[in-house]
């Protein structure tokens, strides 16, 4: 209690809550990464006025020579281990929640940070819309998580990713006080660079910044459909639009930049009507031609999970299994779901597809019944599940292989190649993902309580980003750098663009408060030591 009351009069306007209790610690010290980081302790603001105290508390504290620093957290859901930290957690979901009202016109909601996905979906589809990014973990993961990662999900392929949804952000950035950020056009930036406050002082860097190192960003951008790897400096300028956009760089940070407060979210309108094709494959190096096939007819899912996926579903979803049994026997399929607001057009874009398909030699089936498309998609969704509440005995899943991407057009080449390295290791494993993007989850179990398993596994994250880079693919595509993947982003951009990331962040964070060890400064020692080595959960 005494250091709960000594950090309260530190902090005289704070009205939230802070614990430093050991119970509620533990809680906070696990994430759905396969890491454990015991924090100082947990702090609850109830509005933005908190944020700003505790910001602020944070910068006195630096001035006189006593660091202060801290993660945000919602939902616990990240799986790099993003919100995980030794100093303070900033616990945006206990009180920080709050949901407006839809404006169906526009097609927006305001929200808190804080809010959960599925609260945000619930009231989107009472107007008859939906929040895009559609996660399959939207039932247990935060706004502010989604926005920390740029999470997308299985209909991204058509609506986009967190990014393309989000129309303003609110921040409270290093100097303690909240900016609101979003798309400005050239006369706005003016303005905002005129300001002599610490907000046009972020504009002024900021477009020095990206002018200087235009060539340096160009030549190092990674080339694949998504990416969640550094710092998205590429995505500031529109230059179709001729806009600047600061929002879309917290988009990704995972809270290193700044406490995003308040999100102004896209919303779409679905398509009422669905068909699906599955298309078997048992020859990986097809997946690209089959791929870019069912892309030309603009499917809102392309979707894809192994023969692995499939057998554990056999076990534990015995009867989605059985009505998705044209996936029994094959190495993976890739599954495509047409929506549109008539049945009629939604049947004649998906047989448009399946009969070119079928031209180029590729079975495809067609899926009329809503309960087998429901089941195709329940094993989708469940390929991680269930290998983490199903392992096999003295076996945990470990998730840390989950995020790559590459090309399209290398996608078979490159599962050929990560599977002779995984038969190297003798693991069990699952992989699925949005193959339409060319992202790929792959789980496997390992045996934490062996001797040596934590250095297998990091030895394993060192070859399998080795490969995705050979392949001039992406670390991270979703669940962003975190612990886990900080250490490798020097390999994937080269340190001209770390040390412009370096140069990003002291913009925005110029006491280094935010959640440090995260997009820099990570490395392989600290990831290894906070390797949980247990298997139970």
């Amino acid at each position: 209690m005494s250091g709960q009351l000594e950090i309260l009069d530190q902090i005289p306007t704070f009205n939230g809550d802070i614990t430093t209790d050991d119970a509620v610690r533990r809680k906070f010290s696990r994430d759905a990464s396969i890491f454990e980081v015991m924090p100082a302790g947990v702090i609850s603001p109830r509005d933005t006025d908190d944020i700003k105290s505790v910001v602020s508390w944070a910068i006195r504290q630096h001035e006189a020579g006593s660091p202060v620093h801290f993660a945000p957290r919602v939902g616990g859901t990240c799986m790099s281990g993003g919100s995980l930290t030794p100093h303070y957690i900033l616990d945006l979901r206990s009180h920080y929640n709050y949901i407006g009202t839809v404006d169906e016109i526009a097609r927006t909601i305001r929200v808190q940070t804080g809010a959960m996905h599925i609260d945000v979906e619930t009231k989107a589809s009472e107007a008859g819309l939906l929040f895009a990014p559609y996660t399959s973990s939207r039932e247990i993961c935060g706004i502010g998580g989604m926005i920390g990662n740029n999470a997308s999900g299985e209909k991204s392929i058509k609506y986009g990713a967190t990014s393309e949804n989000i129309k303003s952000l609110k921040v409270v950035v290093g100097d303690g006080n909240e900016y609101e950020f979003g798309q400005l056009s050239r006369t706005e930036l003016a303005a905002k660079k005129a300001l002599p406050t610490f907000e046009g002082e972020i504009y002024r860097r900021m477009t020095k910044l990206l002018e200087e190192n235009r060539d340096l960003i160009v030549s190092r951008r990674t080339r694949t459909v998504k990416n969640a790897a550094g710092y998205a400096v590429w995505n500031i300028w529109d230059s179709h639009k001729q806009t600047f956009n600061l929002g879309r760089l917290f988009v990704g940070a995972q809270g290193t930049l700044g406490v995003v407060t308040e999100a102004e979210l896209r919303l779409v309108k679905p398509g009422k009507y669905q068909r699906m094709i599955v298309t078997p494959i048992s020859d990986l190096n097809n997946i690209a031609e089959v791929v870019n096939t069912t892309l030309r007819h603009e499917p809102a899912i392309c979707e894809t999970f192994d023969h692995y996926t499939y057998e554990l579903a056999e076990k534990y979803y015995p009867e989605a299994a059985e009505r998705a049994h044209v996936a029994r026997g094959k190495h993976i399929v890739i599954l495509s779901v047409f929506e549109t607001g008539s049945q009629q057009e939604t049947d004649i874009i998906a047989g448009k597809a399946k009969e070119r398909l079928e031209r180029l030699g590729h079975e495809t089936y067609w899926i009329d019944d809503q309960e087998t498309i429901d089941s195709f998609l329940l094993i989708r969704r469940a390929s991680f599940k269930m290998l983490l509440d199903h392992p096999l005995p003295n076996t945990r899943a470990e998730a840390f292989l989950e995020d790559s991407i590459v090309p399209l057009e290398k996608y078979g080449e490159f599962l050929h190649r990560l599977e002779a390295i995984l038969r190297d290791y003798n693991l069990v494993y699952t992989y699925a993902g949005h193959i339409g993007s060319g992202s790929i989850r792959l789980v496997p179990l390992i045996d934490m309580e062996a001797e040596g398993s934590a250095e297998l596994v990091m030895e394993l994250e060192t070859k399998v980003n080795d490969l995705v880079l050979e392949f001039g693919g992406s670390i991270s595509v979703d669940h962003n750098d975190g612990i886990i993947r900080t250490p490798y982003l020097e390999k994937q951009f080269g340190p001209e663009m770390i040390e412009l990331f370096r140069q990003v962040k002291a913009i925005f964070d110029p006491h280094g408060i935010f959640n440090p060890g995260k997009k820099l400064d990570g490395t392989h020692e600290y990831a290894l030591e906070h390797i949980i080595r247990e298997n139970a959960a």
